[in-house]
């Protein structure tokens, strides 16, 4: 279980106060796909870099199994880490690495031996249909490619959770669809629980099975998806949904 209890994250400047998140609480069951949805500015960004551990919450709680993550450090944290694979808007690929090392990259710094990362990663490459893309180098792929090669590297060290932020947002219709299918087979096939963060309603109603809308830091509707899109609370979500009175 991934719950998030009254998070809150302030950025403080030599003459300003930005409030990104306002005391944001959700529970996330395992096994869910769970979608983050709202518009440019809402706090989305700011979310995830929390939930990852990039940034460090300014008040409240990120738990993992009831183990609070907000306020570890040294070789907790590297841990804690491990348990969240991010697959960050621009795929962060390593442009002069195959698509075998990049996916090879996060295994770096554990015990795996070679011969073991070399069959971590052929098993992530078949999961993601590019086995015969495994000596091919980021330059060579297309948007989708680098995308499951993304999701792989994620994948790598076995994690409970699995971050995406935009997902889908530089792809064109039957890729995006491709990699919904794609994220509902790992969800499916491995047990990871998906988090996926964005703006995109369609992504969000194609795969998640509940989700919150943020609006201004806050959490202003949480709850069943399909629920949400059949009878929308908030004006947000109904702005969203084009369902404004």
């Amino acid at each position: 279980m991934f719950e998030i209890k009254h998070l809150s994250k302030i950025f403080t400047g030599s003459a300003s106060k930005v409030e990104a998140l306002r005391d944001v609480s959700t529970t996330i069951q395992d096994g869910d796909i769970f979608g983050i949805i709202g518009m440019s500015g809402a706090g989305k960004s700011t979310l995830l870099r929390c939930l990852c551990l990039l940034e460090k919450p300014t008040e409240g709680q990120i738990l993992l199994n009831g183990k609070d993550l907000a306020h570890l450090k040294g070789k907790e944290l590297l841990e804690a880490r491990r348990q969240m694979g991010v697959v960050f808007q621009g795929y962060n690929l390593l442009m002069q690495k195959t698509v075998a090392e990049n996916v090879a990259f996060p295994l770096k710094l554990t015990p795996y031996k070679k011969d073991e990362v070399e069959k971590r990663v052929a098993e992530l490459l078949e999961l993601v249909g590019l086995a015969d893309k495994a000596q091919s180098y980021p330059s060579q792929l297309s948007g989708g490619q680098k995308q499951r090669v993304a999701l792989a590297r994620a994948l790598a060290s076995n994690p409970q959770v699995l971050l995406c932020d935009e997902p889908t947002s530089a792809l064109d219709p039957l890729t995006t669809k491709s990699v919904l299918e794609l994220l509902q087979a790992i969800n499916k096939k491995l047990g990871v629980t998906v988090i996926i963060i964005t703006h995109e309603l369609a992504v969000v109603k194609a795969i998640c099975n509940r989700m919150v809308v943020i609006d201004g830091g806050r959490f202003v509707e949480q709850g069943d998806a399909a629920q949400i899109f059949e009878h929308p609370q908030s004006d947000v979500a109904r702005l969203l949904l084009g369902k404004e009175e």
